[in-house]
């Protein structure tokens, strides 16, 4: 066989599979947004995903600077240093990836968008990384934690019940948000100086 003959099936392989993919993406999308019983929690969604814009990590550090002493000062610090890197990252990915959101499907539910790219999931890749940032910058707190990471995931599903994303969306935010905070939590904490 060929090299030219291997590399169109090849190619031809890789875009049935992308194909299927991205069927299987936007059959999830329709399953979620019309679900019965995610409808029940819609005020809910529509609350999580207003959130999810940021202000409830804003809330938490005006907590933390108000509240707390000088180790949590620091720690707001570091966490706005991971939210700026994360949210640089996401516009650099979602100009090169370039792709649309879902089509819309409930008018009175579409929230106010500020970007026309879906990938990735901008609020996905937030609320993650601050639930990550958490996790590594107050590893005692088990209740902060899991409330956080709870959060994050009804954030993160109201992105897809509301139809602004694609589900793949969420994941690559979610693969973003937490790997990206996992690493630089740690590097903001020992090059940011205390008090």
């Amino acid at each position: 066989m060929s090299p030219a003959l291997v590399l169109r099936r090849i190619s031809g392989l890789l875009e049935l599979l992308s194909d299927r993919i991205l069927a299987w993406d936007a059959l999830v999308l329709e399953r979620v947004s019309s679900s019965p019983l995610l409808r029940r929690f819609d005020a809910l969604f529509l609350l999580a995903t207003y959130l999810g814009d940021g202000y409830i990590w804003g809330l938490f550090g005006l907590w933390l600077i108000f509240a707390g002493g000088p180790r949590d000062h620091h720690n707001v610090l570091v966490s706005l240093g991971v939210a700026v890197v994360q949210l640089s990252l996401v516009k650099i990915l979602k100009l090169f990836f370039r792709r649309e959101r879902p089509p819309v499907f409930v008018p009175a539910r579409r929230v106010f968008i500020f970007d026309s790219h879906a990938f990735p999931s901008g609020h996905a890749t937030l609320a993650f990384g601050m639930a990550t940032a958490t996790l590594r910058l107050y590893p005692e707190w088990y209740g902060l934690i899991l409330l956080s990471f709870i959060l994050a995931t009804v954030i993160s599903l109201s992105r897809v019940y509301l139809r602004e994303h694609y589900p793949l969306d969420v994941v690559g935010g979610v693969i973003l948000g937490t790997i990206s905070a996992w690493i630089l939590a740690p590097v903001f904490q020992n090059t940011i100086p205390w008090g």
